[in-house]
């Protein structure tokens, strides 16, 4: 906005230097010659107005497309790890071990019912006979499980691609910005805790784009972008799972 004021400024003062030099020290024949300096003048003043305009404008639609790409690296690797902690009970610390766990892993299929069944153990303790209903007595509920067999893990997250290849990058046309994974065990209710925290640097994601704008994209306060100069999924501190990205750029639950 400062370089449009600056223009509109310049554009004023010139016209109007302009025309009072002209009515002044130009004689009729050679006011023709003037006009003509004075349209190409303009001409490119407007067109340093209109860039001036379009740049924000085109920083944010490049920025809102690398941001979705961003955002989307980070869903298949929430996928992939939700995946490897169901399995294994903690969160991969290397994206070798991702890959490995996709490439060779199966997750069982169970079948999962809910029903009830004679409370026996209680019915003893207070001395409680029943017969094969078990009217008179206690109940409880019980979960029963039946498997169904199994299905490998890449079949399951990544049907028909592979991308789970390239969770450690973002890569949007020649630039190419390395996701960070960091894990850790944290105490709750005397147990330990696995969690996971990824990093992409806005920095580097908008390396090529105008860095005035990008330092103004860094101090970005609202709930409607990426806060900071960081795109974040999950947490060091506590068990989380969510990033820091508003949704209109990809699920965040």
């Amino acid at each position: 906005m400062l370089e449009l004021t600056i223009y509109l400024v310049v554009l004023v003062l010139l016209v109007f230097g302009l025309v009072k030099l002209i009515d002044k020290f130009v004689s009729p024949k050679g006011r023709t010659i003037v006009s003509v300096v004075l349209w190409i003048v303009s001409i490119f003043l407007g067109y340093l107005i209109y860039s001036s305009v379009m740049k924000p404008i085109k920083f944010d639609q490049e920025k809102n497309a690398r941001y979705e790409v961003a955002v989307r690296k980070m869903l298949d690797l929430k996928k992939a790890q939700s995946g490897y902690k169901s399995v294994k009970g903690e969160y991969a610390s290397t994206f070798e071990q991702l890959i490995n766990f996709i490439e060779n892993e199966k997750f069982e299929i169970v079948s999962r019912k809910d029903t009830v069944v004679i409370d026996a153990a209680k019915n003893a303790a207070f001395g409680i006979t029943t017969d094969a209903s078990g009217e008179g007595g206690f109940f409880k509920d019980v979960v029963l499980t039946t498997s169904l067999g199994s299905i490998s893990v890449k079949d399951s997250l990544f049907k028909n691609s592979d991308r789970y290849k390239h969770l450690n990058a973002v890569r949007f046309g020649d630039l190419v910005v390395p996701v960070t994974l960091k894990t850790a065990f944290i105490s709750r209710n005397d147990l330990k805790v696995s969690v996971f925290q990824s990093t992409i640097d806005k920095n580097l994601l908008l390396s090529d784009l105008d860095q005035e704008l990008v330092a103004n994209e860094n101090k970005v306060e609202s709930i409607d972008e990426i806060n900071g100069d960081k795109i974040i999924l999950g947490s060091l501190e506590e068990a989380s799972l969510t990033g820091n990205w508003p949704k209109k750029y990809g699920s965040n639950e």
